[in-house]
């Protein structure tokens, strides 16, 4: 593995470490400082044991760095940068930079290592921390997947369960409870119910003849909320988790804390199915003789494989006390905010690597060699050079500067002229961080530059700066024969709207029927910003495009300029065959105030499109239209539950006999939303 990958997965390893140690600590104490619900704190716990792989990510991904944050061993990489000298304004016009014999080592940290020259490679006991890392983690995954498949041998002579009453009651449970129905299968091989899966349910042969029916409902019930829960999933993450990241103890805490609140909530979620939780106590305690004659010794939702729980389970099922519904959102929402806590305050562990800049004796930054090197950049002479030149850092003979220094920006300049165009490229990137106005005279030259990745790259460090003297520069890029170079023009020239400066016309240039879709998709967008009501014919035209993006494009960007001319065009594409076009043409005709028919409104809420239908369905509420009133009765029926919904609330604003009808039939509709729909919009009405 490459040094720079290794590099930032050690990182990522460690400060995962340090983040899940701080999360799953926090759980332990949080859940045996207080009695929590089963529910409380199953969300607790699954938030500690999958919020560390989050938190580590977002931290490292944002480059954040909390109080205490520690970097790994790692050294600075220095690349040579040959002598160029360069006169750039410095705060004046035409000035001359004075030569600095900068100390070797100096590194501007926007500056990245390329080629060869850049190459680093992280200590060698880091690389044999991550083999052991992944060889460990492959072998214990290894071997939870072999005992998967040791249960899949096990249970491969079940048969589908259909006939009976168990189906039946498991059919009615399902429907009662409102979720999907499962199949169920039996074997002998087995000695207790379990979940497999998302949708199986596998029982032993003896569940058939040994339970009572009370028990059997209990059992399918316990068994059917593991499944409604996810509780299967859960535990393949949760053991997937366990042995990926063995060196994380806490994580098998955490796994078993999730699997007994699994438990507890699926015998809760049975007894509020079932009415007394007495049978299903019953069960557990048979089913419980099955699993002593004949352990399973597989991880799966097993009713009762973990019988170390089995007492305490018994024992609540018997007092048959429901307990206090859990407020859950609260409990996530806190989860969620201790993992943004996490992600802003828990230290990190950095681990890529410096890059320099390293001078010869004779040179220093691409600047001509001078002995008084305590002469700052257009500053007065200084008796303390290492005070002009930025920041002391650890090693010997080296500085690193700030962003802002006068030695970086000028540097960087010059490398704008480089034989090596990465090196180019990577200097516009970085005058683009450092976000120096000095840099727009050099990155304007570049935009010239005869490598196309160049010029975009000049083309996005411009778009920072917000500098009328870039504009030119943009403009001309627009007839570059570079699609890239043209979007990113564009792009740029966006950031310049407030600025002002911007000339309409060779943007409208691009709208000739010669240029990429993309780059015509681009510039109806900046035309629209502009604010130019000349350029609408132009825009216009492009209604007929090809391309469903250009055409939806246009007649946005003539709604924002409030072109009335266009409004007749514009409803011709009601009927585009892109239900985007169609949907960008209503909201069109609801801005520029455009009446429409009866019949052209009845299509558009025929249309096949449910985004469209319920856009018209608002749009004739909104017109109260009388003349389409059976059409938004029949949208009460819809297919779409949002088209419904929408249906019943234009109704609501038309006052009319007929209207009124609609919504009392609505009353009986089979879906929940549209009859609190009905009942809100008939509530709302005055005598």
């Amino acid at each position: 593995m490459s040094g720079t990958f290794s590099g930032d997965l050690l990182s990522w390893l460690l400060t995962y470490a340090v983040h899940s140690t701080a999360l799953l600590g926090a759980a332990w104490l949080i859940t045996r400082a207080r009695r929590l619900m089963p529910a409380a704190s199953e969300i607790i716990w699954k938030s500690a044991l999958i919020g560390g792989l989050f938190t580590a990510s977002l931290q490292l991904w944002l480059d954040l760095r909390p109080a205490g944050s520690v970097a790994l061993g790692t050294q600075q990489q220095y690349i040579s940068v040959p002598p160029a000298p360069v006169t750039r304004s410095v705060g004046f016009e035409n000035v001359q930079a004075p030569s600095v014999d900068l100390p070797v080592g100096i590194a501007p940290p926007a500056i990245e290592a390329s080629s060869s020259a850049s190459s680093w490679s992280m200590p060698s006991k880091g690389e044999a921390a991550l083999v052991a890392w992944i060889v460990i983690a492959a072998v214990l995954a290894t071997a939870y997947a072999a005992r998967r498949l040791i249960l899949i041998g096990r249970l491969g002579d079940r048969a589908r369960l259909t006939d009976g009453p168990l189906p039946d009651m498991l059919a009615t449970l399902a429907k009662t409870a409102g979720v999907r129905e499962p199949f169920l299968t039996v074997t002998t091989r087995i000695s207790s119910p379990v979940a497999l899966g998302m949708r199986e349910i596998c029982l032993p042969e003896s569940a058939l003849t040994e339970l009572s029916a009370e028990q059997q409902r209990s059992m399918l019930a316990h068994e059917l909320a593991h499944v409604a829960r996810h509780d299967p999933l859960w535990l393949v993450v949760s053991f997937a988790v366990e042995r990926v990241f063995w060196f994380q103890p806490l994580n098998r805490i955490a796994r078993t804390e999730i699997a007994t609140a699994a438990e507890y909530l699926s015998d809760d979620w049975a007894v509020r199915r079932t009415g007394s939780g007495v049978p299903l106590a019953e069960c557990l305690a048979r089913v419980a003789e099955w699993i002593q004659m004949s352990p399973l010794g597989v991880p799966v939702s097993g009713m009762a494989e973990e019988r170390s729980l089995l007492v305490t389970r018994v024992a609540r099922l018997l007092e048959n006390r429901m307990p206090t519904m859990t407020k859950r959102r609260v409990v996530a929402l806190s989860a969620f905010a201790v993992l943004l806590a996490t992600v802003v305050l828990v230290p990190t562990v950095a681990g890529r690597p410096v890059t320099a800049v390293s001078a010869d004796s004779s040179t220093s930054l691409g600047m001509t060699p001078r002995a008084d090197s305590s002469t700052s950049l257009g500053m007065t002479p200084s008796a303390n050079a290492s005070t002009s030149l930025g920041m002391a850092a650890a090693g010997e003979g080296r500085r690193v500067l700030t962003p802002g220094d006068s030695a970086v920006v000028i540097a960087l300049i010059a490398r704008l002229k480089d034989e090596d165009v990465e090196v180019r490229k990577a200097a516009a990137e970085a005058l683009a961080k450092l976000e120096d106005a000095r840099a727009v005279p050099g990155l304007v030259d570049a935009m010239k530059d005869a490598n196309a990745e160049v010029r975009v790259a000049a083309a996005e460090a411009l778009a920072q700066f917000k500098d009328r003297r870039a504009v030119p520069a943009l403009e001309n890029a627009l007839s570059d024969q570079s699609v890239e170079v043209q979007k990113h023009a564009i792009e740029a020239l966006s950031n310049f709207t407030e600025v002002g400066g911007i000339q309409s016309g060779p943007i409208v240039k691009l709208l000739d029927g010669k240029h990429h879709d993309e780059v015509v998709h681009s510039a109806i967008h900046l035309l629209a910003e502009l604010k130019d009501r000349s350029t609408a014919p132009a825009i216009r035209a492009q209604l007929n495009s090809s391309n469903s993006d250009v055409r939806q494009a246009a007649i946005q960007a003539l709604t924002e300029l409030k072109d009335s001319e266009s409004s007749g065009l514009i409803s011709q594409k009601l009927s585009d065959s892109n239900s985007d076009v169609r949907n960008a043409a209503l909201s069109a005709m609801e801005e520029l105030r455009v009446g429409l028919s009866d019949p052209v409104m009845v299509a558009l809420l025929k249309d096949r499109d449910a985004d469209v239908r319920q856009r018209a369905a608002q749009l004739a509420g909104e017109r109260q239209m009388v003349g389409v009133v059976s059409t938004l009765a029949a949208l009460v029926e819809d297919n779409d539950s949002d088209v419904r919904v929408s249906a019943v609330q234009a109704l609501a604003n038309i006052a009319d006999n007929s209207a009124q009808a609609a919504l009392k039939k609505a009353l009986s509709s089979k879906d929940a939303k549209v009859r609190r729909a009905v009942v809100e919009a008939l509530g709302d009405r005055r005598p």
